[in-house]
């Protein structure tokens, strides 16, 4: 059993990418291999953190349940400022 984290990956100024991996290095190499361009950065978020999809909130945990291939895209997200 491997330890599966969720990581924010910079795109742009705005754009950032949310990646399940087993840890940074594996976050980063995706992104190399999924865009062809290296990230701006890489966090890790907690698996904890509730971020709101349709009407509800989910936390990155539960929607983990419905990834069976790590690594993998969980989303995107724009900042708008």
């Amino acid at each position: 059993m491997t330890k599966v984290g969720i990581y924010s990956l910079k795109m742009t100024k705005k754009d950032f990418v949310f990646i399940y991996a087993a840890g940074k290095n594996e976050a980063i190499q995706f992104y190399l291999k999924t865009f062809n361009q290296s990230p701006l950065n890489c966090h890790e978020y907690s698996l904890d953190y509730q971020l709101s999809r349709g009407y509800s909130a989910i936390s990155f945990r539960e929607m983990r349940k419905e990834f069976e291939i790590i690594p993998a895209i969980a989303g995107y997200f724009r900042r708008e400022k």
